[in-house]
């Protein structure tokens, strides 16, 4: 089953995703699967295995 995103988070992944490409395209010093990964995440995408470490950060910022 897909995951839509609304036109507005799909168009700002599709732009984070473009942009990190190009940023580890033309430096030595970016990683591009750590740039891919920060604009899933930006778009609410994660993996299964994040699940337990999301769900401990959300908890801790619900009980401050």
């Amino acid at each position: 089953m897909p995951h839509f995103l609304t036109d507005e988070t799909f168009d700002r992944l599709m732009a984070d995703l473009t942009g990190a490409f190009m940023a580890a395209a033309t430096s030595t010093g970016t990683d591009l699967h750590d740039k891919l990964i920060e604009a899933l995440a930006c778009a609410d995408l994660l993996p299964e295995s994040c699940r337990a470490d999301y769900m401990d950060e959300v908890a801790v910022k619900r009980a401050a």
